[in-house]
C-alpha cells in the first residue's frame, strides 16, 4: 500500500471538472496541437513537479572560494568548524529547495521478500524505461515537451502528453504503466543534458504506486501555468509558490488549484538520490555553480532556468 504524506485536501469534483472543460485561450483557427491545449494544461498541471523555493541564499561553493582565495577545499571547511568541533556544513542553497513543499521522507518502511523481489523487477523496468531517452535531444525527437523550467534538485520534465492515461490507480502499478510515466527529468537544458530519471502522476487519491509501502506521493496547490513558445508550459510563479488568482491574472496564465499525487523516482546510475529513489529532490542535480541558488518564484517568468548562475 501507498501512502502519501500531508495531502491537501481533495478538490472539489466540479473545480476539476470546470478546470479541464475551459481552455486557456482560444484563437479564431486552431492547430492540432491547440485543439489539445486545454486538456494538456490540466495534464501538465497533474504534471508539475519541479518545485523553486521562496528563498536566495548568496552561498557561495568552496570550489569557487578555493579557486579565488589559493586555498583548498579542505582548509575552509576546517575553518568553517564551529567552537565545540561540529562543522558547519555548507549546503549551497540545498535546504531552500524544500520550502513550500508539502511532503517530506522519511526512514524506509521494512519490505517482505516478495515485496522486495517484485520492488526490484519494477526498479529494472524503470531504468531501462529512462534510458530509453539518454538525452534531451532524444526527448524532444520523440515528441516530449519542457513543463517548466530547469531547477536545481529537479532538473528538467520533459512531459509525455500521451502518457497521461497511464497514471498510478487504486490497484498496483503494470509493467505498461511503469514503461509511460508523466515525463522524463533531465540533468540540464542542452541538447546533450543527461537523463537522471523519472516523473509519474496518478489518477487516484490514493494511488497504490509501486511495490511496498515507500513510495511517497506528494501533491502541489496553487500553481500558475502558461504555454510556453515550444508547445510546452511554463510556471513563471514557481511550483511552490502558492500563486493568487490575481498574480496568475497578472502574468496572464491559469491557475491549477490543487494537482494530482505525483512522484519522482531516480533509477538512474549515477543519479541515485541519498534520501531515496523517491525522494522530491536529488542533490546529485545542481547549477553550473554547483549550488542550489534560484531566482525568487516570481521572477522564473518564461526561463529555461530557476537557476541564479544564469544557467541556462
Amino acid at each position: 500500500m501507498t501512502t502519501t504524506d500531508v495531502r491537501p485536501s481533495r478538490p472539489e469534483p466540479a473545480l476539476v471538472s470546470e478546470a479541464i472543460a475551459e481552455p486557456l485561450s482560444r484563437p479564431a483557427r486552431r492547430s492540432p496541437l491547440a485543439r489539445r491545449l486545454p486538456y494538456a494544461l490540466i495534464v501538465v498541471g497533474i504534471a508539475i513537479g519541479y518545485g523553486v523555493g521562496h528563498g536566495v541564499t548568496s552561498a557561495t561553493p568552496n570550489a569557487t572560494i578555493a579557486a579565488s582565495s589559493g586555498v583548498s577545499a579542505g582548509q575552509i571547511n576546517k575553518a568553517l568548524s564551529s567552537v565545540s568541533g561540529t562543522p558547519i556544513v555548507n549546503d549551497r542553497g540545498f535546504s531552500n529547495l524544500e520550502n513550500g513543499v508539502q511532503h517530506s521522507h522519511g526512514f524506509d518502511l521494512p519490505l517482505s521478500a516478495d515485496d522486495r523481489r517484485e520492488l526490484s523487477r519494477e526498479m529494472n523496468i524503470a531504468r531501462e524505461t529512462a534510458l530509453q531517452y539518454p538525452t534531451l535531444a532524444d526527448a524532444e525527437k520523440a515528441g516530449l515537451r519542457r513543463a517548466g523550467s530547469f531547477s536545481p534538485g529537479l532538473g528538467t520534465h520533459m512531459i509525455s502528453y500521451l502518457n497521461s492515461s497511464y497514471g498510478a490507480g487504486t490497484a498496483p502499478m503494470t509493467d505498461d504503466q511503469i514503461r509511460h510515466p508523466l515525463a522524463w527529468i533531465y540533468d540540464g537544458t542542452k541538447p546533450d543534458s543527461p537523463i537522471a530519471g523519472l516523473f509519474y502522476s496518478a489518477n487516484a487519491a490514493n494511488p497504490a504506486g509501486f511495490a511496498g509501502p515507500n513510495d511517497v506521493w506528494h501533491q502541489h496547490t496553487n500553481v500558475c501555468i502558461t504555454q510556453s513558445s515550444n508547445g510546452g508550459v511554463d510556471a513563471p510563479l514557481g511550483a511552490d509558490h502558492d500563486a493568487t488568482v490575481a498574480q496568475c491574472d497578472a502574468v496572464g496564465g491559469r491557475l491549477i488549484t490543487v494537482t494530482g499525487p505525483l512522484l519522482h523516482v531516480w533509477v538512474v546510475p549515477g543519479y541515485e538520490d541519498a534520501q531515496g529513489v523517491y525522494a522530491h529532490l536529488n542533490p546529485a542535480i545542481t547549477c553550473n555553480d554547483g549550488t542550489y541558488n534560484t531566482v525568487d518564484a516570481i521572477k522564473i517568468g518564461t526561463r529555461t532556468s530557476a537557476c541564479q548562475d544564469g544557467s541556462e
